[in-house]
């Protein structure tokens, strides 16, 4: 069959970029590099190369790759974004959202810690998502005004303008926002059985259990958690309502996997093995592994685009910590505990 004209160029870009993605060869150069000028010069004949490669010759700070590649994925997400229909725009522009509100929060701490703007822009590593406006981003107020043509912007004004004295409550209340628009905007858009579909699901899964896990393990209570918890469905309501009223999260998740079957199962036996930050290292890789089956399907939905860009993003992050641990002589057997792709090799 015909892909229709509207998807031809989004499809076009996603295959591509599937097979730009990163092999094992490269990926193990990398990792295993003596040096930060050895490990770069591997992505030599890359699309990392264009945002590289000046630093081949002279050392970097870790800020200054991290500012290179965020705005490498900023315009890999863009160019899809441009070339998608209407109908998979959305989403991918939702991805694009998570950036600006990620931004807007660490914005609201510095402002509620006195932090000068000017020290603390420096350390924004993802300027570019601000539209190359720098100037004029010295309130968050300029940072909403991004949002103003967007379903979430009302929720937003509303928080922000309710919520002075508790930072915390803030930036839980906002992520909350965020995940509660995003969810209604699936299930208003597409069908259950999609892989897109599938894809959000685990992403907001991990959310609900990484929320639980850190906000129980700081005494926080549990009709407070239950504030800010954003449940798919049914079946995973259940599941976190269990994890939040145990005791035990870890023993409680030992005895329990049994009960669930497929991702649901993977998710929880996960629980008693992992710390937490090495947990959501464990859940991106199950996400990353939905998120490449995206590039099998038949590709008459936003489901391609939004798995290449998942994937992207997922390797970007991996690349930015190889290099990174090169500039601070971070362990090979210490970096491989935080990176996320190796599970496809």
């Amino acid at each position: 069959m015909i892909v229709p004209k509207n998807y031809g160029p989004v499809l076009a870009k996603a295959r591509v970029g599937k097979g730009k993605l990163l092999d094992k060869q490269k990926y193990n150069a990398i990792l295993y590099a003596e040096n930060f000028r050895i490990a770069i010069s591997y992505l030599n004949n890359t699309d990392y190369w264009s945002y590289l490669s000046k630093f081949s010759q002279k050392e970097p700070s870790t800020l200054e790759i991290e500012k290179a590649l965020f705005e490498y994925y900023y315009d890999e997400l863009n160019k899809c974004i441009k070339y998608s229909p209407e109908e998979g725009k959305i989403f991918l522009n939702l991805l694009h959202d998570y950036e600006l509100i990620m931004i807007l929060i660490d914005l609201l701490v510095s402002k509620y810690y006195d932090i000068d703007f000017k020290i603390f822009y420096d350390t924004l590593t993802r300027e570019i998502f601000l539209e190359k406006k720098k100037p004029s981003y010295d309130k968050p107020d300029t940072i909403l005004e991004l949002f103003k043509e967007k379903t979430i912007m009302p929720k937003l004004q509303q928080i922000i303008s309710e919520t002075v004295n508790d930072i915390n409550r803030l930036t839980l209340q906002i992520k909350f926002a965020f995940w509660k628009t995003f969810l209604e905007i699936i299930k208003e858009k597409v069908g259950r059985e999609t892989l897109l579909t599938e894809i959000f699901r685990m992403q907001l899964f991990k959310e609900n259990i990484m929320l639980i896990i850190r906000l129980k393990s700081i005494g926080a209570p549990n009709n407070l958690i239950k504030q800010f918890i954003t449940p798919f469905s049914f079946t995973e309501e259940k599941i976190l309502e269990k994890l939040l009223l145990t005791a035990d999260i870890k023993a409680y998740a030992a005895s329990a996997a049994e009960e669930y079957q497929g991702i649901l199962k993977e998710f929880i036996e996960k629980i008693p093995i992992f710390r937490a930050d090495e947990l959501e290292v464990e859940y991106n890789k199950i996400i990353a592994r939905k998120a490449y089956e995206a590039f099998l399907t038949y590709p008459f939905k936003p489901d391609i685009a939004y798995g290449y860009i998942t994937i992207k993003r997922f390797e970007i992050e991996d690349v930015m910590k190889m290099l990174k641990s090169k500039l601070l002589n971070i362990s090979i057997e210490n970096l491989k505990k935080v990176l996320i792709l190796p599970i496809f090799f």
